[in-house]
């Protein structure tokens, strides 16, 4: 029997899966923040052909995981790019400011 961690997972990547299914999936998997869950997150971030909405949510759950656990790491987030990215530092900016002034140290370019 699959985990709903699992289930979330084979719905993302899932070619029946319908957008707004996968969406959800997504979102729900910000429940999690293991390792697997993040680099999974990151994947479906940046991948093209991931709906627009999807990419948007993958970012928002990333940074919804890094404020939940306290830590965040810059990297990942600095690799985030267009709308992933605009919506993980709308929530960072709102809830970590501290981190929001860092990233825009580290990475100036990012930050528009």
């Amino acid at each position: 029997m699959k985990t709903d961690k699992e289930m979330l997972i084979s719905v993302i990547y899932n070619d029946t899966s319908r957008d707004d299914e996968i969406d959800d999936a997504v979102m729900d998997l910000s429940k999690f923040d293991d390792d697997e869950v993040i680099q999974i997150l990151m994947k479906v971030a940046n991948d093209a052909s991931f709906d627009h909405m999807i990419r948007a949510s993958a970012g928002e759950s990333l940074a919804d995981i890094w404020l939940r656990r306290s830590i965040i790491n810059y990297t990942q987030l600095g690799t985030l790019t267009e709308i992933a990215l605009k919506e993980a530092l709308a929530m960072i900016k709102s809830n970590r400011t501290d981190w929001y002034t860092t990233f825009s140290e580290l990475f100036p370019m990012k930050v528009k």
